[in-house]
């Protein structure tokens, strides 16, 4: 087998497990590689080598890339269903000018975009494509719209890739004259049996835990003693620039909204390394050495990998297509939560002031993590938009708007509960979905440690007030009590 390009992850287990193929008289295999090395190899291959367990994959969900592609109003169903049809229409029949003339206006709308939506539409196009082919093949489907939607995705895919760039025709700028060969391994790239998961197109599960990320204090530490360097604070306050200009990259934002931190990591090199040119005037010499010191850039990089991604991801969901944070299923994790009202009770409607306690106590969870979060009131656990009907009734006033009454209600409570300077950089919207209001409010972290006045039940039924410190573990949020454990608590947000 002859490889002339790179191979990463599953496409270099398919690829190179063809060689098992048995044939009559095949007593050998030969790899010549001119891309890869032995130890990416062997990295590609561990997760699947002794046992692999793959998590179970959701098809419901191929719905909710679908319902993604109509936020950029470029699809039409009347094109779609003339494209889908001259697309499996006999040979006779059909021809490419008809098709071209049919897909046109999709096209036209996609070029009347602007670069970032375009580049946001493609993925969200390629997304659909990619995950339909796959669970078409496994999974059979009655929804004939799916099949229609998909034949007119994959062929509008093709009118609007990305530009190819500075490209040469092989064919006719470049004449191939001498090869010369060298061989850069020999050995065995054998592996330890063991076992390995696959993550699956998508398979319905919530957040996987992620490692916290070192505090930065420890990172400065780790480089000075490995690379002999004499790093200062001024150094750390350089890369923490270099890493805010990567979280409000919009760029960077998009791609950890939609990755695994994995995933994410394949395209994170080259942002930081544009990240430090950006900042060469500011820190020049630091800078050079993190462009010249392959290690030491690599040493950074996973340092601030994990909090770039968390951070990016947050910072996304700020502004992004709201249809991006609903169900099916729940998207709820470490940086988002549902809440399906405010202050009534979800069954009847009843006002009931402590439940705001639930809301206002997830925010200041959110202002006490390293990353912030995105808390939506009006949408059920399931992800679906319940609406803010039943808040905005307890708050109706003659002649006043319901959606000003609710924000303004909100944002004195948040005040009440954890204090103006906590407060002031809480924004808020209300957005309509299905003919129903929702409330997205975005919570960016703290600089400083924030309380939160709580009014809870008591087992006689009292309202019982509490100001409690609250911190955010995985999906959920919880009250720290123990002294000892706030400072703990503290010292990995804020003395990181």
């Amino acid at each position: 087998m002859y490889v002339d390009k790179v191979l990463t992850g599953l496409a270099a287990v398919q690829t190179l497990s063809r060689l098992n193929r048995r044939a009559e008289g095949k007593d050998g295999t030969f790899v010549l590689d001119f891309r890869n090395d032995a130890d990416e190899i062997r990295a590609a291959f561990e997760p699947y080598y002794g046992e692999t367990v793959a998590p179970p994959t959701d098809p419901n969900l191929l719905y909710d890339t679908r319902h993604a592609l109509d936020e950029f109003g470029v699809l039409r169903p009347q094109e779609v269903a003339k494209v889908a049809a001259l697309l499996v229409a006999d040979e006779s029949r059909n021809n490419h000018a008809r098709i071209h003339a049919a897909i046109a206006p999709a096209v036209d709308r996609f070029n009347a975009l602007d670069e970032e939506e375009q580049d946001a539409f493609r993925d969200v196009l390629n997304r659909f494509v990619r995950t339909y082919s796959f669970l078409s093949q496994v999974v059979s489907f009655t929804d004939v719209g799916l099949e229609r939607d998909y034949r007119f995705c994959r062929a509008l895919a093709s009118f609007v890739k990305r530009g190819s760039g500075n490209t040469l025709d092989l064919g006719s700028e470049v004449e191939l004259t001498h090869l010369q060969l060298e061989q850069t391994f020999e050995g065995s790239v054998s592996l330890k049996a063991g076992q390995g998961t696959v993550v699956t197109i998508y398979d319905g599960a919530g957040r996987r835990h992620e490692h916290e990320p070192s505090p930065l204090s420890h990172i400065i530490e780790n480089l000075n003693e490995r690379f002999g360097l004499k790093l200062t604070e001024a150094d750390r306050l350089h890369l923490d620039g270099i890493a805010q200009d990567l979280i409000h990259d919009e760029t960077v934002q998009r791609q950890a909204a939609a990755n695994t931190i994995g995933n994410f990591g394949v395209q994170f090199p080259q942002h930081f390394q544009d990240a430090v040119v950006e900042r060469l005037a500011g820190a020049e010499e630091f800078s050079f050495q993190l462009l010249d010191n392959q290690d030491l850039s690599e040493q950074v990089m996973s340092a601030y990998l994990p909090l770039v991604y968390g951070k990016a991801k947050v910072a996304w969901q700020e502004h992004c297509p709201i249809g991006e944070l609903l169900g099916p299923p729940p998207k709820e994790s470490a940086h988002l939560e549902y809440k399906s009202t405010f202050r009534t009770r979800a069954d009847t409607g009843e006002l009931f002031k402590p439940l705001q306690t639930a809301t206002l106590k997830t925010v200041a969870a959110f202002l006490n993590s390293r990353e912030g979060g995105t808390l939506l009131i009006g949408v059920a656990d399931d992800g679906s938009v319940f609406g803010l009907e039943s808040d905005y009734a307890t708050l109706r006033k003659a002649s006043k708007d319901d959606r000003d009454l609710f924000s303004l209600h909100f944002q004195q409570a948040l005040i009440n509960a954890v204090g103006m300077p906590a407060a002031a950089n809480v924004s808020q919207e209300i957005l309509e979905v299905g003919g129903k209001d929702l409330c997205r409010v975005h919570v960016p972290p703290s600089a400083f440690p924030v309380e939160a006045n709580a009014v809870e039940v008591d087992g006689r039924g009292q309202h019982v007030k509490k100001r409690l410190f609250y911190g955010r573990f995985g999906n959920s949020t919880r009250p720290i009590t123990d002294p000892e454990e706030i400072e703990r608590y503290k010292a990995q947000v804020w003395m990181a």
